[in-house]
């Protein structure tokens, strides 16, 4: 069994499986997302600009929400 990205022994590192394409080590799987800029099946490449901006603006409106959880003190 060969690695579908490499194509060296997949039992030589961590074999995964990956649904619709085959064995694959996990190293060589997640250099594959992040060159096809995939991020937990959104493919970010498939995206227009508008779509990237507002996507952006989602991200630093959480990224706000999350850090203003933690910095906030509470006064009794």
């Amino acid at each position: 069994m060969k690695c579908e990205f490499c194509h060296q022994s997949a039992l030589a590192g961590k074999p995964i499986t990956v649904s619709g394409i085959g064995i694959a080590h996990q190293s060589c799987y997640e250099r594959h997302l992040i060159e096809q800029r995939v991020f937990k099946s959104l493919n970010l490449r498939q995206l227009n600009a508008t779509e990237l901006n507002e996507l952006q603006d989602l991200v630093q409106i959480e990224v706000n929400s999350r850090q203003s959880i933690h910095t906030e003190i509470e006064l009794w």
